[in-house]
């Protein structure tokens, strides 16, 4: 063989080696990011039960689904390296910020009990007020600090119109039963609050607002009027119908909710001075919704607002049979029968 061809056969080796030397750094990459621990950053506090009896499959299952883990096989080969398959215990367990394999594994290895954390509900129909004292008897924090949260905090979501009070969230610190550390401050509770909500306003109830051609910040406004005014789970859509059917002429919607908000008190019986108080939420002056929600809404009155029924409804007037429901009405006329 001469010179010449030997120098060409190596000539052909060289790239191909090349290649070869990269395909194998890939894999290597990729064989590292399979087996190495991971990082992930959460964006809000995230709570997750680990049930009695679960294995470890099933718990690094139960983390992904929650966007703890992002690989499961990793974090089962991470398990077996540490030799703590058999450490892990149930438990609920809350994790926020920068999240790694080591500190997931460090959190189950130590278990949770009911001394770490604290179960508090908050009711549907709560204004921001109301949700800060519920807050307070938790003794998780002061109502003070969870309304200067509220007013001060830097929010990341564009539907939260801006505002110098706590009244900027009136609607959006969404009611729920959570589970949270006894250690959380109040801004931990306002940002899971508005995390919730984040999550169940979806890209179908946005699509759902746009159709209707309202904001998030009407739907909520809208479907906190319902939230006070629905004492009836069937009735919520009907009630959103009135409402809708109203704006659509200019009509004013004359809610007493509306004015017990500007009055900041729940009266019994409103007087008719009651109804002439000057200010942006009182219905009966101005046209139109008033320039916030009245409280927190559930998700049923939201989705009532989003879907109301089709009725040519323009009054009700609570029944006098004790069972909060209302007789609604097309005319005026038929609203005054329905007082007989």
């Amino acid at each position: 063989m001469s010179r010449q061809t030997a120098k060409k056969k190596k000539l052909k080796k060289g790239p191909a080696l090349l290649l070869f030397l990269a395909l194998l750094l890939a894999a290597g990459f990729g064989l590292a990011s399979y087996i190495l621990p991971g990082t992930v950053r959460l964006a809000e506090p995230v709570t997750v039960v680990i049930d009695e009896g679960m294995g470890s499959g099933a718990m690094a299952r139960r983390l992904a689904d929650n966007g703890l883990v992002k690989n499961v096989p990793s974090f089962l080969l991470y398990v077996r390296s540490e030799k703590a398959e058999g450490d892990l215990r149930p438990g609920t367990y809350v994790f926020s910020g920068e999240v790694s394999y080591a500190q997931i594994l460090s959190e189950l290895k130590k278990g949770r009990n009911d001394n770490n954390t604290v179960n508090v509900t908050i009711p549907e129909g709560k204004t921001v007020p109301q949700i800060a004292d519920i807050w307070e008897k938790s003794g998780l924090c002061t109502a003070e600090d969870f309304l200067r949260c509220c007013a001060e905090m830097e929010l990341p979501y564009d539907y939260i119109p801006d505002g110098e009070d706590y009244n900027r969230l009136e609607g959006f610190l969404f009611p729920e039963t959570y589970n949270v550390l006894v250690t959380w401050q109040a801004e931990d509770l306002v940002k899971m609050q508005l995390a919730q909500f984040n999550k169940i306003w979806d890209s179908e109830r946005q699509r759902k607002a746009n159709k209707l051609g309202m904001s998030a910040k009407e739907i909520v406004t809208l479907a906190s009027l319902i939230e006070r005014e629905a004492r009836v789970a069937d009735e919520r859509p009907l009630i959103a119908s009135v409402i809708y059917n109203r704006l659509a002429v200019g009509q004013k919607l004359q809610i007493d909710a509306t004015v017990q908000y500007a009055l900041g008190e729940q009266k019994e019986r409103l007087l008719y001075k009651d109804l002439e108080i000057e200010s942006p939420y009182n219905t009966y002056l101005y046209e139109g919704l008033p320039v916030g929600a009245i409280c927190s809404p559930g998700l049923s009155c939201i989705d009532a607002a989003l879907e109301p029924a089709e009725t040519e409804y323009y009054y009700y007037r609570t029944k006098e049979d004790g069972s909060g429901g209302h007789n609604f009405a097309k005319t005026y006329e038929e609203h005054l029968a329905n007082g007989r």
